[in-house]
């Protein structure tokens, strides 16, 4: 049978929601820690995407950036994408190492660690509330980091082989850390069986 994000309807939108909210209350205590660093997150945004469509909604995929990508396998197989802009890069690492890298082309091996260990807390928030939500077994890769172009980022799921629907849903950050404003994104691209299993369980 074939599923469409599209099908969602407001229950499973306020479910949506409160993964949300789950997922950004654990993400800022965690980040917090991480960082020895008070930050606030605002409540993100979703929207779901057809991937074809991805390149016109970001409009920063000329943009240098830094991709974290973590595999979900288990009861829901699929791709987390945390996307980060060089601001917030230098921002974090700043915070976390003391000193900002001349070109994000060229981190090292600590730098690239702290931004894998980002992206796992932000990422692993949003599985971890998933699977409160949906009762699902989810296991979770080692954060790999890919350093290019956000369009470039974007092709992982295709370079890796992966087998995803048609649609991807989108998370949208809005963090703060003082004074400043940081916006960054999350993708998640689910394997077709897996996307059947939230609307199953969702309603659709």
């Amino acid at each position: 049978m074939d599923y469409d994000y599209d099908r969602l309807d407001e229950m499973s939108i306020d479910i949506l929601k409160e993964l949300g909210n789950i997922g950004t209350g654990n993400a800022v205590t965690a980040m917090s820690q991480l960082m020895q660093h008070p930050l606030e997150m605002g409540l993100p945004s979703f929207q779901i995407i057809k991937y074809e469509e991805m390149h016109g909604i970001l409009d920063e995929t000329e943009e240098l950036q830094a991709g974290i990508i973590i595999e979900t396998e288990g009861e829901l197989r699929g791709i987390f994408l945390f996307l980060l802009k060089e601001s917030f890069t230098d921002k974090i690492l700043r915070t976390m190492l003391g000193a900002v890298p001349e070109n994000l082309l060229d981190l090292n091996d600590m730098e690239k660690s702290a931004l894998c260990e980002v992206g796992n807390i932000m990422c692993g928030s949003y599985i971890s509330a998933l699977s409160k939500l949906t009762n699902l077994m989810i296991t979770v890769s080692v954060p790999d980091i890919c350093i290019d172009m956000a369009g470039a980022i974007l092709s992982v799921p295709i370079i890796k082989g992966m087998k995803s629907s048609d649609n991807a849903l989108l998370i949208e950050n809005t963090f703060s850390m003082d004074g400043d404003i940081f916006y960054n994104r999350i993708l998640f691209f689910p394997e077709p069986d897996s996307l059947e299993k939230i609307f199953h369980i969702f309603g659709g």
